[in-house]
């Protein structure tokens, strides 16, 4: 028998009741194991954020802990994300409307080199 790894319809009881289940073919559930021995005397762990510093571009995110294995001292670095480029910005074409038309500007081109391209209305006749 396949092991489906469903659960076959089992909800999240718990260890005792679980065990009193039967098991299919490979799946069984999961039971808690025994306790671990306590920390150095006794004590319970304590974790702090130490440094946090800027890695160089491209580079992998690390954690580091600078402390012990009782007093955890967390250091981080995240790199720095890849510059952007920079837009350049010329223009195109500046074409004259019809009086009383609008204003139209567009932008044609790829980034970063980009083109503006404009229409200016005729102003009204003048006396």
């Amino acid at each position: 028998m396949a092991c489906n790894n469903m659960n076959d319809g089992f909800d999240n009881a718990s260890a005792e009741a679980a065990l009193s289940r039967p098991m299919y073919g490979c799946c069984s559930l999961p039971v808690a194991g025994p306790a671990g021995p306590p920390g150095e005397d006794g004590v319970s762990p304590t974790v702090t954020v130490g440094t946090t510093t800027t890695g160089e571009p491209g580079t992998n995110a690390s954690v580091t802990n600078s402390g012990t294995d009782t007093d955890v001292v967390l250091d981080f670095v995240i790199p720095e994300g890849e510059p952007g480029a920079t837009p350049n910005l010329t223009i195109g074409t500046v074409t004259t409307g019809a009086p009383g038309s609008e204003a139209a500007a567009s932008i044609t081109g790829t980034a970063p080199n980009f083109v503006l391209n404009l229409t200016i209305p005729q102003g009204p006749a003048g006396a």
